[in-house]
């Protein structure tokens, strides 16, 4: 492996917020990431001279053929962050610093933030696609899943596309979600089940095989037993075409079993970015803890669970200082002085560091050690 630079003290923060929350590649050091936020930040209108800040200077770097989590409860910024890696943010949102960067398999990096209209559905769906929150709402109720497949191949192919071909490869990615085409490319949405209209959408973001797939929110409104084949489903393909994964999600247990890294998101930041082990087993914010403990095990004795107290601060209002402070009993005049900085704890080589945004990260692992032992 090619050496690299020494990594920063535990105590001493990064260089900057872009450097702070962007994790060790998991392949050689020499490998780009397929993509990498730099200081992101996103802003929606509000009224003619008046704007919300959503993000407020993500950083992440995402390695090819791993896969990354954002956990936050609802309102943390998760689903703008999606959206704004592909630029897909509603009409009033807007981004209004850092980059996105994409490396496609040709090696070939291009910052997504200044693409042209042209060169964004061209990248869309051929290198990068999206899987949306609730499939009722994603597909067109008029159309045809196949009409809606169809569409996809025309509008983001490469060239001319015949209609031969279209239903080829719109068959090949519905087998490979378990779906049978016959039945499923002439049906409208509302006749499939919840779980096959969330396959059929899983199987139109991958109908161009592209090297990212970002998905929010994958296994919403499923009962448990669907929401296992499509956790199942994403592993198998994820092995099968090797794409790179970010998915969006409050469901902690799916995050610990599909995820190689997670993110933790709060007001609009990233407060704490690790391995899934590290995450689990020593989080060291004390949001990320109390996620963890809000979430009953899947065996052994059942722990009382705890409730996070309050609820997400409005971005329009935000306290000074950590934004968690009001609801973190670990609190102190310095914290609501001043917002933390993301610091690295632990670097390991590959894909390991570990950093937290938190003054007391020291307590908090000590706390969480306890409640292990308890």
């Amino acid at each position: 492996m090619p050496a690299t630079t020494p990594p920063p003290t535990p105590s001493t923060p990064l260089a900057g917020a872009a450097d702070a929350a962007a994790p060790g590649p998991a392949t050689p050091p020499s490998e780009h990431p397929v993509l990498s936020a730099k200081d992101l930040q996103v802003a929606y209108r509000t009224g003619k001279d008046t704007r919300v800040r959503a993000l407020r200077g993500v950083s992440f770097d995402l390695y090819p053929e791993t896969s990354l989590a954002l956990v936050g409860e609802s309102g943390c910024g998760k689903t703008t962050l999606g959206l704004a890696l592909l630029r897909l943010l509603p009409t009033l949102g807007e981004i209004t610093g850092g980059s996105i960067t994409f490396t496609g398999e040709d090696g070939r990096r291009r910052d997504v933030t200044t693409m042209s209209a042209g060169q964004l559905r061209r990248w869309r769906w051929s290198e990068a696609a999206m899987v949306f929150q609730g499939a009722q709402n994603a597909f067109n109720p008029v159309l045809t899943i196949g009409q809606q497949m169809a569409d996809t191949l025309r509008d983001h192919a490469p060239g001319r596309i015949g209609r031969r071909e279209i239903l080829e490869r719109s068959g090949e990615a519905l087998r490979s979600v378990r779906l049978e085409p016959r039945r499923v490319l002439g049906s409208y949405p509302h006749e499939l089940s919840g779980g096959m209209k969330q396959r059929a959408l899983i199987a139109t973001g991958l109908l161009l095989r592209p090297r990212l797939l970002v998905l929010d929110e994958p296994t919403t409104a499923l009962d448990i037993l669907t929401q296992r084949t499509v956790i199942d489903l994403l592993a198998e393909l994820r092995e099968e075409f090797r794409f790179a994964m970010i998915f969006i999600s409050h469901d902690l247990a799916l995050a610990a079993e599909l995820a190689d890294r997670v993110v933790t998101m709060y007001a609009g930041k990233v407060i704490e970015t690790g391995t899934t082990q590290d995450i689990f087993s020593a989080p060291k914010h004390p949001y990320t803890s109390k996620l963890i403990n809000a979430v009953p095990p899947v065996r052994g004795d059942l722990p009382e669970l705890a409730s996070i107290p309050g609820a997400p601060p409005s971005l329009a209002t935000l306290p000074p200082g950590c934004a968690f402070a009001p609801r973190c009993e670990l609190a102190t005049d310095a914290c609501r002085a001043e917002e933390p900085e993301l610091i690295t704890l632990t670097s390991r080589p590959g894909d390991m560091t570990h950093a937290a945004a938190c003054l007391h990260h020291e307590q908090v692992h000590h706390e969480r050690k306890v409640i292990a032992r308890a």
